[in-house]
C-alpha cells in the first residue's frame, strides 16, 4: 500500500517536473514587495512620529531623552504588507517613559495622562482613539498609522520582562517587544546551505528615536516572504467577514511564533535537504501546527523570549473557536498554495492568485506579469508599483502587536 506523499513533497515534485520553482519564487517575490510600504512614506513615517516623540515630552514636561521611540511589530522584523486600498499600514510603536515621575506610576494615571498628550494636533494626526493598551493616532491623508503604546519599566518582576505596559484586567503586562523581534530577526538572517550568503552589518542608533529598519527584503529572505504571505493570505480570508469570526481569526503573533520555530528546526536539523526557498516555505507552513502544545492547562504557543507567557491564552476561554479557525485557516493556505502553484507561471489562473494574494496580490501580480520571457520580465517588474494614500485602518486580527 503506498501513502500520499506531503503537501510539500507533491508540489515540489509538480514544480520540478516542469522547471518552474524558480519562476514561482521571483513572481510571489516581486508581488509581495509591491505591497510593502513605500520607501517615501516610510521615511515619511519616522519624521512624523520623530516629531511625536518631541510633543510628547513637552506635554508631558518630560527632558527629550526620557522619551524613548521606537517600532515593533512587523515594522521592526521587516513583514508588514498592505492587504488593499482603503487599508493602511499598521506602524506598532513602544513610548517608553523613564525617569522619577515613571519608576512606579500608577498605570490607569500613566495611560491617561499619555492620551492627552497626543492631543491638540488633530490635524495632523487624527483625533486620538483609546484601545486596551496602545492609543491609535489615524494620520488623515496618510497611507500609515500610528498605533503607540506607552511602557515603563517592569513593574511586574517577572523573569525576561524588560517594560509593563497598562493592562485594564490586570493593571500591569509585562512586555519584551524588542527581545522578540531579536528573536525573529536572528532566526530570519539565517541561511540555508544552498542560498548565497550575503551579510549586511546593521548598527543600531542608540538614540531616543529608534530608525524604522529600512533594509530590503530580498526574494530570499525566506522567513520574511513566508510570513508576509502567511499573513496576507489571512487577512485574504477573513475580510467582510462577520465580528465573531474576526475575533477568533489567528494572529500575527502565533504566525510569527510558530513559522519561526519550524524555520529554525528546519535548518538545524534538515538544512542539506533543500534546493530553493519554495521548498523551504511550503515545508515550514506544512509543520507550523506541530509547534502547538497541549498541556494540562489547555494551548499553547509560548513566548520564545518571556517564558510563561502564552500567545494562545484566549484559545482555552472561547469554547475552542480561536483553535478551530487556526486550523481552518491553516487547511485553506495549504489547499490555496496547492492550487496556485499546480497552475503555469506563465499564465496562472487570476482566481487561484487571488485566493492566496487577495485583490491586492492580484492587482501587484498585474503589474509586475512579464512581458516576454517570463524571467526577465518578472525581474524587470520589482521595482516600486504606484501607491495610493487609503483613508481609513481595519483590522489585522492581532491586539498583541509582537508580530
Amino acid at each position: 500500500m503506498t501513502t500520499n506523499p506531503s503537501l510539500p513533497k507533491r508540489v515540489i515534485a509538480s514544480l520540478n517536473s516542469r522547471s518552474e520553482a524558480r519562476q514561482w519564487e521571483q513572481l510571489i517575490g516581486n508581488l509581495l514587495r509591491r505591497l510593502e510600504l513605500d520607501p517615501a512614506d516610510r521615511a515619511r513615517a519616522e519624521a512624523d512620529y520623530e516629531k511625536l516623540a518631541e510633543r510628547v515630552a513637552d506635554k508631558l514636561s518630560l527632558p527629550r531623552h526620557d522619551v524613548h521611540i521606537f517600532p515593533q511589530g512587523s515594522m521592526r522584523t521587516q513583514t508588514t504588507i498592505s492587504q488593499r486600498h482603503p487599508v493602511k499600514f499598521d506602524l506598532d510603536l513602544i513610548v517608553k517613559l523613564t525617569g522619577p515621575k515613571y519608576d512606579s506610576p500608577n498605570p490607569e494615571v500613566m495611560f491617561a495622562a499619555f492620551g492627552r498628550a497626543l492631543e491638540g494636533n488633530e490635524s495632523v494626526t487624527g483625533t486620538p482613539e483609546e484601545k486596551r493598551r496602545c492609543w491609535r493616532l489615524g494620520y488623515p491623508g496618510k497611507p500609515y498609522y500610528f498605533d503607540l503604546t506607552p511602557a515603563v519599566r517592569d513593574q511586574t518582576g517577572q523573569a525576561g520582562s524588560s517594560l509593563s505596559v497598562r493592562d485594564p484586567d490586570t493593571r500591569w503586562a509585562p512586555s519584551n517587544p524588542e527581545e522578540f523581534a531579536d528573536w525573529f530577526c536572528t532566526n530570519a538572517n539565517l541561511r540555508f546551505p544552498f542560498q548565497v550568503a550575503v551579510r549586511k552589518s546593521q548598527i543600531e542608533a542608540r538614540t531616543t528615536v529608534t530608525p524604522l529598519p529600512d533594509g530590503e527584503v530580498a526574494l530570499d529572505d525566506i522567513l520574511r516572504r513566508a510570513v508576509q504571505l502567511m499573513k496576507l493570505h489571512r487577512d485574504t480570508l477573513y475580510w467582510g467577514a462577520d465580528e465573531n469570526k474576526k475575533m477568533a481569526m489567528p494572529i500575527s503573533v502565533i504566525i510569527v511564533t510558530l513559522a519561526t520555530r519550524a524555520y529554525a528546526d528546519l535548518l538545524s536539523s534538515r538544512a542539506h535537504e533543500f534546493t530553493s526557498p519554495i521548498e523551504v516555505v511550503l515545508e515550514v507552513v506544512d509543520a507550523m501546527p506541530s509547534y502547538i502544545e497541549r498541556g494540562q492547562h489547555g494551548w499553547r504557543v509560548e513566548n520564545p523570549a518571556l517564558a510563561g507567557e502564552n500567545f494562545a491564552d484566549k484559545w482555552n476561554t472561547d469554547g475552542g473557536a480561536r483553535r478551530a479557525e487556526f486550523m481552518r485557516w491553516h487547511g485553506k493556505l495549504e489547499t490555496d498554495l496547492e492550487a496556485l502553484l499546480y497552475q503555469n507561471a506563465r499564465v496562472p489562473s487570476e482566481d487561484k492568485v487571488r485566493s492566496v494574494f487577495g485583490p491586492a496580490g492580484l492587482e501587484a501580480w498585474k503589474a509586475s506579469r512579464p512581458k516576454a520571457n517570463v524571467l526577465d520580465g518578472l525581474i524587470a517588474s520589482g521595482m516600486g508599483a504606484s501607491k495610493t494614500n487609503p483613508d481609513r485602518p481595519v483590522k489585522t486580527g492581532s491586539s498583541n502587536t509582537l508580530g
